[in-house]
């Protein structure tokens, strides 16, 4: 029940929006063409004895072509039913998948969520979990619903038929006679029921097996990603030895799950196995008596036999599909455990914006457990100021500026930023796998001509890289780090925003070139207000007015600059 009560809240945004009323439309389609091949297996059963009893009668009163076009016919409609059955559901896993994955993705990205899952407890390879899990519920999801519909719906229809050629068997016991009304109904459902009991006691545990499985699976793939991401890195260390210890330690996790999957499958498949192959017999052994009392004929032991094996399949439903509704419970308790790490993470810090001007009133910035990091901040900068942060390694520098941006969760305090576009540029820019262009102007305008991004390139002394504008690439890869700190700021230049902060955005540049790249965005942007952080003297000493962050533990003293309004 509750992977039930979860799996609802997953698919629940999708379902009851007004606007998927052609997913509900294929969904109603894919229940009627299911109700339509259960429909066809009866008329095969009674196809079935017709069949025999002509059989039996030499064909003497029946016309053997008529029964060869009934079958055919029955065959065309079978056909055309599960064709169409696999194609709509294609079209609907696409559909829903699209739109569920495109859920996920906002909820990731939005208000920096995929950052901020690291302040909590942060569930295993998001990436996994959007890509596969989503894939993974759909597709089992609606493998289940068809053929519990498929099962239901042949359950009351050939019950029915067995009902009916059950008729009435007398037990005697204790001399006195009970009558039996449709015991071969109970005889399937009693065999059935007892199976069903015996193999979810043996099969329980795959659910936190296939739940390890999965989470083994990924692991491993993630850390060859990280390979590939830190390939120069770890060829500058040396590290291959390390890294292949690594790769042996997360495969050695999937080879014990897959032990413990085979040991606990092999149980599985032994019960099922025998189950199945005795459900073979046991309709014909249970119908005997019948026909031995002559009170059905050869071709309603065939019909009987086939309508048992339909009605057990039904009650064994469960049975035949646990190993997938195992996976399908721990797919959706992945997936959900995911969206309510979304749901639970710090609510995002609120600031207000202030015409030309950035303000701090007692600002303090706190470590998760509500230790503040430094002594309140004030400051207040206007149009066109420049300031320098410092203070010792460890104090909160960065964390300042990524309180600012609202990234940090915890902290106390005011602050507003001026209106207009803020632009963070860490030390380590991002560089996207696109088209050298698109990096430049990342995170996106629409309306910068190649003209400007060659400017701007040649400003910041990436001229030699304008013949690659129109290439996509690993940029990281290609570039330098030097390159791409000259980079982040060709993107200043294109972006014009009214606040930069730039966090160690030099380290990689000499001081000449340091000086003159920062100087190129006071002339070019004389309005934004600048915010430095850096370790670089030169840099720290360009600048007049400085803020020295002091740490908490440090005694307080009065510091900094404070601009008067």
């Amino acid at each position: 029940m509750q992977s039930l009560k979860q799996f609802y809240q997953l698919i629940a945004p999708y379902w009851l929006r007004p606007r998927e009323w052609f997913s509900w439309l294929l969904l109603l389609t894919l229940t009627g063409l299911t109700l339509g091949v259960v429909w066809i297996s009866v008329q095969y059963n009674n196809w079935s004895r017709e069949f025999y009893d002509a059989l039996t009668d030499y064909f003497q009163h029946t016309s053997v072509t008529r029964l060869a076009f009934s079958y055919a016919g029955y065959t065309a409609l079978f056909v055309l039913f599960v064709i169409s059955t696999n194609w709509l559901k294609k079209l609907l896993i696409i559909r829903w998948r699209q739109k569920m994955a495109l859920r996920f993705h906002a909820s990731w990205l939005r208000r920096h969520n995929h950052y901020r899952l690291s302040f909590n407890a942060e569930p295993d390879n998001p990436d996994q979990r959007i890509a596969e899990d989503i894939q993974l519920l759909i597709e089992q999801s609606l493998k289940l619903f068809l053929s519990l519909l498929k099962n239901t719906t042949g359950l009351f229809s050939f019950i029915f038929i067995l009902w009916q050629l059950s008729g009435t068997l007398s037990l005697t016991i204790a001399g006195h006679a009970f009558p039996v009304h449709g015991y071969l109904v109970w005889v399937a459902l009693g065999y059935a029921t007892v199976n069903s009991v015996l193999a979810h006691r043996i099969g329980r545990p795959l659910h936190q097996l296939n739940m390890d499985k999965q989470k083994a699976e990924a692991d491993y793939r993630a850390g060859m990603l990280r390979i590939r991401d830190n390939t120069e890195q770890i060829a500058f260390y040396g590290g291959e030895r390390t890294e292949l210890r690594r790769m042996h330690h997360h495969f050695s996790a999937i080879a014990r799950n897959w032990q413990q999957l085979m040991s606990r499958e092999f149980r599985l498949d032994t019960f099922t196995t025998s189950y199945f192959r005795l459900s073979l017999m046991i309709p014909i052994f249970a119908v005997l008596p019948l026909y031995i009392a002559k009170k059905i004929s050869l071709g309603g032991v065939m019909q009987a036999r086939a309508a048992f094996g339909y009605v057990l399949d039904a009650f064994g439903w469960f049975i035949d599909s646990y190993r997938q509704i195992v996976a399908w419970s721990a797919t959706v308790e992945r997936l959900w455990k995911f969206e309510q790490s979304l749901i639970e993470l710090p609510v995002k810090v609120k600031y207000s914006r202030l015409p030309n001007k950035l303000q701090c009133h007692n600002l303090v910035a706190h470590h998760s457990h509500g230790t503040p990091l430094f002594k309140p901040i004030n400051l207040r900068l206007h149009d066109g100021d420049s300031i320098a942060i410092t203070g010792a390694s460890g104090c909160g520098k960065t964390t300042l500026l990524r309180t600012l941006s609202g990234l940090w969760p915890y902290s106390s305090g005011t602050w507003n930023l001026p209106d207009g576009k803020s632009l963070f540029v860490p030390q380590k820019p991002y560089l996207p796998y696109d088209f050298l262009t698109q990096v430049l102007i990342y995170p996106g305008l629409s309306d910068v001509r190649d003209e400007q991004i060659k400017t701007c390139m040649a400003q910041v002394g990436l001229h030699h890289l304008c013949p690659q504008l129109g290439e996509r690439k690993l940029w990281s890869k290609v570039l330098s780090g030097g390159e791409q700190q000259r980079l982040s700021f060709a993107r200043i230049l294109l972006n014009q925003p009214k606040l930069i902060c730039l966090d160690e955005s030099t380290s990689h540049l000499e001081d000449t070139t340091a000086l003159k790249l920062i100087g190129l965005v006071r002339s070019a942007l004389p309005k934004s207000i600048i915010i430095v952080v850096s370790h670089q003297t030169s840099i720290i000493e360009s600048f007049t007015m400085q803020y020295n962050i002091e740490l908490h533990r440090l005694d307080c003293s009065q510091n900094g600059v404070e601009r008067p309004q």
